[in-house]
């Protein structure tokens, strides 16, 4: 059989490179690894060279640096255009990827399976690992079968504490239910120390809150404390049922829940009133007229004279003062605003 394998050019004059120029392109093309029995299978003439042929012929592309003899898993040697290094380096790459977006540590076999050619002989991607953990570039877990992540086992247990509370407040005991769930095999008392090295750091803040009738402890990121409010909503949303049931209206319960001034709150009560009995009779009224409104029984003389003499300060109205309030019986008196510094005001009307 002629020795100059037909596939490829016989570069008459030229030399091996030239002349196995085909076999070389070939060993780029994908999947990159190729024994010499699948090199045969490709031969588009009949009959197809040798094995030996083509491995004399892969022998000398390799000795021109053109061909890379690689460790098969099977014991047989595989071929590519790419020395081992450069497939080492290639799934070095996608082990730390893998890692890097990894909620828990991934069993080595897995691994190898998602970053490495199963036609590989993977020992020398498992002494590539070893190298990544000797530079701390990822950590072995050990076990019954090993497995592999970014985080040590020091480590990882305060880091998933803290991913696992990201921005939300959360109750101690779920935050470590859910942390031990994403991270089997790890003492419970390494979860607790941790959780309580965070608070120590003042990493996590550590909130007593009684809901219920019972103590319970909330727990949050430093930066994220506000979260702490989310806790008391249960407790909240009760409280707001009971006032409603109490008949508390709803735009009161806004102003409690915004942290409205109580003054600034009933002196807009009592100017929406005002504007009601003005379409019923022409202003000015007396304050007294007002003061006696149904919608206004629930206030105290003292919370309504504060009221109108807050709405006259922001000029919402103008009230008329009595010119001689002190010739009036106390209970006269009693019948009109006063604002303390002995002036009476008799009349009230809104501003236009």
């Amino acid at each position: 059989m002629n020795s100059v394998l037909p596939l490829f050019s016989d570069g008459a004059g030229g030399g091996s490179g030239t002349r196995h120029a085909a076999l070389a392109a070939l060993l780029a093309e994908a999947p990159g690894l190729w024994t010499a029995a699948q090199i045969r299978k490709q031969w588009p003439s009949k009959p197809a060279p040798k094995p030996a042929v083509i491995e004399q012929a892969l022998a000398e592309l390799e000795a021109q640096g053109l061909a890379h003899r690689l460790p098969g898993s099977r014991r047989t040697a595989l071929w590519s255009a790419r020395p081992l290094d450069v497939w080492l380096d290639e799934a070095a790459q996608r082990v730390e990827e893998t890692l890097r977006t990894a909620a828990a540590p991934v069993p080595e076999k897995k691994l190898l399976a998602a970053v490495w050619p199963k036609e590989l002989d993977p020992q020398p991607l498992r002494e590539r690992l070893a190298d990544m953990e000797r530079a701390r570039r990822l950590h072995v877990w050990a076990g019954k079968t090993p497995a592999w992540w970014r985080l040590s086992p020091a480590e990882s247990v305060p880091e998933l504490l803290l991913d696992t509370l990201g921005s939300r407040a959360m109750l101690r005991t779920e935050w470590l239910k859910q942390a031990k769930a994403r991270l089997k095999g790890v003492p419970a008392g390494r979860w607790a120390a941790a959780a309580g090295e965070l608070v120590s750091q003042g990493r996590v803040l550590l909130h007593t809150v009684r809901i219920d009738g019972k103590k319970v402890e909330a727990c949050v990121r430093a930066e994220h404390r506000s979260a702490l409010l989310d806790v008391y909503r249960p407790v909240l949303e009760r409280l707001i049922e009971e006032w409603r049931r109490l008949g508390i209206r709803e735009e009161e319960i806004r102003r409690f829940l915004a942290f409205e001034p109580r003054g600034a709150a009933l002196a807009e009560e009592v100017f929406a009133e005002l504007l009601r009995l003005e379409r019923e009779s022409p202003p000015p009224n007396p304050v007294s007229r007002l003061r006696r409104r149904e919608a206004l029984q629930h206030l105290s003389k003292e919370q309504f004279d504060a009221a109108a003499l807050e709405l006259l300060r922001k000029q919402f109205v103008y009230m008329a003062p009595h010119d001689h309030a002190m010739r009036l019986t106390a209970e006269e008196r009693a019948e009109l605003v006063a604002d303390g510094a002995g002036t009476y005001y008799v009349s009230i009307s809104a501003r236009a």
